[in-house]
């Protein structure tokens, strides 16, 4: 098996560095073990698009393992989606969405497993605008906090590093929050409103919240939930629902599924995608996210059997 690891530099505070430099002979010993021929090769992400760096190397290797955060894993998504090589998320930053939805683990023997004996499966993903999304995209508070955060970043951060974005975003959308219309393959899911809208490729999201519990990325389909707040406590308590998945006893939350997902916002907003801030940080009048069904090979380890 020819084998590509690529690794953010900069995720988990230059975590990725030293997990790469301890992956590649432990996968060696492992596949020397067990009589598997492996060609391993090692690339760093760059700040260029990858069609310009990434591309060419996926015509020569049978799997991607991604060594970062989910910003390096929609990053090398694209190239994976164009070359139709199959990708392993081997986390190493703050989130890992992706490799928590996929059973995929910081672990050499776990890698291995799914190099030996896993199924390679296709999954969706979604594109805002010209952006790829494997996971969620969203308009509201936390897109401003994405947003915030991105402007004064320097390098490597943690859940902390949110808290002074948090506190900014708060103040200023306490005094004009935008409100939102939904629409769902053309048809609207009601009046404008303001709160938070989140589109859904993928159930999962920062902290557990999990507020798009019924996303599945292989269903060819998007999962949009529209949830009303004019104040901050009612933010607050949609929150505080998510994390115990109790937002869907109200029926106050607007949901949808389907195809092609349009958000109108007034005043515009920002979107973050996949924990990323969307496009140049220009607040957006309306954006729409579209599907592409199963673009995405992905390679998991087999699910453990439970302990009786």
């Amino acid at each position: 098996m020819r084998v590509l690891l690529l690794y953010n530099p900069i995720s988990g505070a230059g975590r990725s560095r030293s997990l790469v430099a301890a992956l590649q002979p432990r996968l060696e010993a492992l596949a020397l073990e067990h009589g598997m021929p492996l060609e391993l090769r090692q690339v760093s992400t760059r700040p260029e698009p990858p069609v310009e760096w990434l591309d060419e190397h996926l015509d020569e290797v049978d799997l991607l393992v991604v060594i970062g955060g989910d910003g390096a894993m929609r990053l090398a998504a694209d190239s994976a989606t164009r070359r139709a090589t199959a990708v392993y998320h081997y986390p190493a930053g703050t989130e890992n969405l992706f490799a928590r939805d996929h059973g995929m683990e910081a672990s050499p023997e776990r890698l291995f497993e799914a190099m030996s004996m896993g199924q390679p499966r296709r999954i969706d993903v979604a594109r805002v605008g010209t952006e790829l999304c494997l996971l969620c995209c969203s308009i509201g508070v936390d897109a401003e906090v994405t947003h915030d955060l991105a402007a004064s970043r320097t390098g490597a951060i943690s859940h902390l590093s949110y808290l002074r974005p948090l506190a900014r975003q708060l103040l200023r959308w306490r005094r004009r929050p935008p409100s939102f219309e939904v629409m769902v393959d053309g048809a609207s899911l009601g009046p404008a409103r303001p709160g938070v809208v989140i589109v859904g490729n993928s159930r999962q999201y920062a902290l557990r919240l999990d507020p798009v519990l019924d996303a599945d990325n292989a269903d060819g389909l998007l999962d949009v939930v529209q949830f009303p707040a004019r104040t901050v406590t009612g933010l607050a308590l949609w929150v505080l629902r998510c994390r115990v998945r109790r937002q869907f006893n109200s029926k106050a939350p607007r949901r949808g599924r389907g195809r092609l997902i349009q958000v109108r916002a007034n005043p515009p907003a920002r979107i973050q995608v996949d924990g990323d801030p969307a496009g140049d940080g220009t607040r957006l009048s309306s954006f729409e996210v579209t599907i592409e069904p199963g673009v995405l090979v992905v390679l998991a380890p087999p699910v453990r059997e439970q302990s009786l």
